[in-house]
């Protein structure tokens, strides 16, 4: 704004304004929003969605209220960046401002300076107030400003007493003030109106801040671009570590460069290590620990895992996980403990430094230990790798080795760690993890205080548990252990919680103990093939989980007694000669699932089953195999079922049901929800009585020969599956009378292209109109039927399984989702291998030439189009993402050339892609109502920049 419309302005504001002090205002006001002091924000990187993000939180133009805002995170993420940038920007806007800069490390000298400061800059006077008391700079704060408009940014807080003397309450500002937050503590923003957490810096920014550090400019100088990709990917997106990394790369050669690259591997950079340390510094003792362990040895881990082996060692893990999350030192997703990698290094470093010797990983102790008599300082070593070039004369320790480490709580190693069995181990170990153990037994008789005992694989024949108690063991888990043949007296360990013997091929026999553990609460036997019986009777009053899945030599199950109150779950899959389940069953009062998948020899069920008022789940079905068996295995008393009230899930696939009462009953089962009918050949039409399950969601009828109609589905039904069902003739228009309807597989059923009137139902579900009504409600899309062309609105298609194209400019603020089309040819093999579509998106690639084919021009019996819509927020909402800079994203700004393939079973002889953008659907009207998606069964994983979606996994492989 030039000089003489200022002056302009300020003439105007003069007209209408009386009194000096308001005129004042008003033009410092007006002359404010034209010359923002925005120069230095001009070098942020990312600052400004990250100023947009938070100025949103804030409302600025709710003036009536008082509203507060945290921003958290891990330390170098820029929550001081963002928080000033925007500051600078608005606070022309208030009454009165103030900037308090680091309130950590300032309030060590007194918070009354602090108080001081707050009221100087808000009130605009060279006069101090002279506090002395932190109450009365409180009482001070509040009275001046409980009328006044106040812009207040409190930069680094790590103590709630903190924000006790600085802004306690809304009540102590006037309407229209907003006061903002920072901190590594999120459990200090308990009270504040919203939170703000800074995502690390995508690939594309992180290049750019890098770049303008190290060369000036905003890429790499030529010949820097890979030595560029090393820091990057080192730094993971940290702004901090870019900064300090770039400064320090700076006009330095190549040469410099690798050598530092190097030395950073080793060891932190100190700038980075001692700003990040700080968070290290304000934890409590048993958290610094959690944190250390985390850092050496559970990074990635399950989070409840790596509590239960926490837990042993009496750090209180729960709160403490929490609070590490909380001050931003770890993060949780997909049930897994992720921490930034200069996290990890830090804490590393910090054990180096500070805790010598006390945590040992990988192969780095192998010398240490062989050099060093006093070993008293190791508390834990982890090593899960063995080197195999190394023979066991470098790597094997001596039996003794354990002798002089009295203070080893956590062992976990693998393979041949010692060169002979070990003669004795510490009495304080905990946790003892020992995969493929190499020797035939395991004395643990002197360790009274271990709470966990992994070895899975191995040569381990039998455990030597002595004659004393062993009152602190919780777990057991030797899965995969193909040589151990007999379970141990379980008198000594009355508390343990887990067991896992899964695949201890060659178990024969349990001791009779087994049945009185009192606390056990998970058991898991499956895959135990020669085991032929367990005790006659079981009395596990905490048992939850009861796991005896593919014990093929099984012939009874035992009795159970009325106070196992607490079992829910009980897994049967493939115990082949079972042929009876007792009627003691039906005492599980609180019984919610029964696996009895592939039991070929059962032929009756309780009659009292349909007294379980909580069973949720009843799995009676057979796999396809059974197709090949000459005599189908005999019905059952299936009109028990129809009695449970609860049932979610029932599966009778290849069972052949001649039980005309069940199907005119199985409306009774109104809260239904899945219901799995495939390979019942006599089933020739659906009962009249499916359209009154309102609850059902998932129907499968794949390999129904005989089933000719398949209409009057329940409205809310979501998926339908019917696979090769030859005879099918007859189905609804499936676009229009079921609205929540996302997965429809009818490949095979050729009969339905008979009829005029099916093909135009058939059509409809090619229709682009029918897949945005999908995308608009943010749902997956899945369409598997007879024919043989792609659709004409898929502008990119190629033959064969894949295609490739550009992405317009600035699509990734746009797109929806993406969808996949491919024309199939041969038959459906197993519903086991699901489709799997594979996604890169990258910045550099090339286009798919179009190659010569068979190509199909007309329908035949084994042809079928599939289409599937994939939207963006599933994909992002369900992917792991350990492979990229962190922020979660697979729409990356910059990144415009996208390949997508089709891999199943069948051979895919034309492939076809389309993306939709928001713009795309903003004329379809929403629903008013919504009904929750069916359960998910399909599946996303990454890898690097490919992302894998599966579609429709079987809950045979959940």
């Amino acid at each position: 704004m030039g000089s003489i419309s200022i002056l302009r302005k300020i003439g105007s504001i003069a007209c209408h304004c009386r009194g000096e002090s308001i005129f004042i205002n008003k033009i410092v006001q007006e002359i404010s929003g034209y010359v923002q002091p925005c120069r230095m924000e001009n070098n942020l990187i990312g600052i400004e969605s990250r100023i947009n993000e938070l100025n949103s939180l804030l409302g600025t133009e709710a003036t009536h209220e008082v509203r507060m805002v945290g921003i958290c995170g891990m330390g170098g993420i820029g929550k001081t960046t963002i928080a000033r940038a925007l500051f600078r920007r608005i606070s022309y806007e208030y009454d009165g401002s103030s900037f308090v800069k680091g309130v950590r490390e300032n309030s060590k000298k007194g918070i009354c300076s602090l108080q001081q400061q707050i009221l100087k800059d808000v009130l605009a006077t060279h006069h101090e107030s002279l506090i002395e008391d932190p109450e009365d700079g409180a009482e001070l704060i509040q009275t001046r400003f409980c009328n006044k408009k106040v812009l207040l940014v409190l930069d680094d807080v790590d103590d709630v007493k903190q924000l006790w003397f600085l802004a306690a309450t809304h009540e102590w500002f006037g309407a229209g003030s907003r006061i903002i937050i920072t901190t590594r503590n999120e459990h200090l923003l308990s009270d504040t109106n919203a939170k703000y957490k800074p995502a690390l810096l995508n690939k594309e920014h992180a290049v750019e801040l890098f770049s303008r550090h190290a060369f000036g400019r905003n890429s790499p100088l030529e010949g820097y671009e890979e030595l560029s990709n090393r820091v990057i990917r080192y730094t993971g997106g940290l702004p901090l570590s870019l900064k300090v990394l770039g400064s320090f790369f700076r006009k330095r050669e190549a040469r410099v460069w690798e050598s530092a690259l190097n030395r950073l591997a080793k060891t932190p950079n100190m700038e980075i290590f001692e700003t990040l340390k700080l968070s290290f510094d304000g934890l409590e003792a048993s958290e610094k620990k959690i944190f250390l362990d985390i850092a050496c040895f559970y990074k990635g881990h399950n989070v409840e895992r790596v509590t239960r082996v926490l837990d042993s060692f009496g750090f209180d893990p729960v709160i403490g996980i929490s609070a590490l999350i909380e001050k931003s030192l770890i993060t949780v997703s997909n049930e897994r403990i992720h921490m930034h990698d200069v996290l990890q290094e830090m804490g590393m470093e910090i054990v180096r430094k500070c805790y010598p010797n006390s945590r040992l990983w990988q192969n780095e102790f192998h010398d240490f230990i062989k050099k060093n008599e006093k070993l008293g300082a190791i508390e834990a070593i982890v090593s899960t790798h063995v080197d195999e070039d190394m023979s066991d004369e470098n790597t094997g320790f001596s039996a003794d080795v354990f002798e002089n480490m009295k203070n080893l709580r956590l062992l976990d190693i693998c393979g041949g760690f010692t060169s002979c069995k070990p003669t004795t181990l510490p009495d304080e170990l905990r946790w003892l993890r020992w995969d493929e153990y190499p020797f035939s037994s395991l004395s643990v008789a002197n360790l009274q205080k271990l709470v966990g005992l992994i070895m899975i694989g191995g040569e381990i024949e039998h455990l030597l548990m002595g004659d004393k108690v062993m009152p602190y063991m919780k777990l057991i888990d030797l899965r995969d252990s193909f040589s151990f043949r007999r379970l141990p007296d379980f008198s000594w360990t009355p508390n343990v919680e887990r067991l896992i013997l899964s695949n201890c091929c060659n178990l024969v026999e349990v001791h009779e103990s087994l049945g009185s553990l009192r606390r056990l609460v998970y058991l898991d036997m499956s895959g135990c093939d020669n085991l032929k019986c367990l005790p006659s009777r079981i009395e596990m009053e905490s048992l939850e989980t009861l796991s005896l899945s593919y014990c093929y030599s099984l012939e009874e199950f035992p009795e159970v007694s009325p106070c196992m109150v607490k079992l829910s779950n009980i897994n049967l899959d493939g115990c082949e000669n079972v042929k009876n389940i007792p009627n003691s069953i039906c005492e599980l009062k609180n019984l919610q699932t029964l696996h009895l998948y592939d039991c070929m020899k059962l032929r009756t069920l309780p009659e009292e089953l349909g007294s379980m008022k909580k069973l949720e789940e009843i799995r009676l079905g057979f796999k396809d195999h059974v197709k090949g068996f000459e005599r189908q295995p005999e019905s059952i008393n299936f009109h028990t079922l129809t009695n449970l009230c609860c049932l979610r899930i029932l599966d009778l696939s290849w069972r052949q049901i001649e039980d005309e009462d069940f199907f005119n009953n199985l409306h009774a089962c109104s809260f239904l929800e899945e219901l799995y009918l495939s390979g019942n050949s006599k089933l020739v039409q659906l009962p009249a009585s499916i359209s009154r399950v309102s609850r059902l969601k998932r129907l499968e009828l794949n390999d129904c020969r005989q089933l000719q109609s398949c209409q009057a589905l329940p409205s809310g039904i979501q998926v339908l599956k019917a696979h090769n069902c030859k005879a099918l003739k007859k189905i609804d228009d499936l676009t229009v009378e079921y609205m929540w309807l996302y997965k429809i597989w009818l490949t095979g059923c050729k009969e339905l292209l008979e009829n005029q009137e099916n093909e135009r139902c058939l059509s409809k579900m090619l229709q682009q109109s029918f897949l945005e009504k999908c995308a608009v409600i943010d749902r997956r899309l899945s369409i598997s039927i007879p024919g043989s062309k792609i659709p004409s609105w898929f502008k990119e298609q190629r033959h064969g399984s894949a295609v490739a194209f550009k992405l317009p400019p600035n699509y990734h603020t746009r797109i929806m989702g993406f969808t996949v089309c491919g024309v199939l040819r041969g038959k459906w093999k197993s519903e086991y291998n699901p489709t799997s579509i594979f996604l890169s998106i990258e910045n550099n690639g090339k286009l798919i030439p179009e190659s010569e084919v068979d190509c199909i021009n007309a329908f035949t019996e084994n042809t079928s189009v599939q289409i599937v819509y994939i939207p963006v927020s599933f994909l992002e909402q369900h992917m792991d993402d350990e492979y990229g800079l962190g922020d979660g994203s697979l729409i990356v700004e910059g990144s415009r050339f996208i390949t997508i393939s089709i891999q199943c079973d069948q051979e895919v002889v034309r492939c076809g892609a389309h993306v939709v953008y928001k713009e795309d659907v903003e004329w379809i009207q929403q629903p008013e109502t919504c009904i929750s998606d069916c359960r998910n069964l399909d599946q996303v994983q990454r890898f690097g920049n490919t992302l894998v979606y599966k579609d429709e996994v079987s809950y045979m492989y959940e």
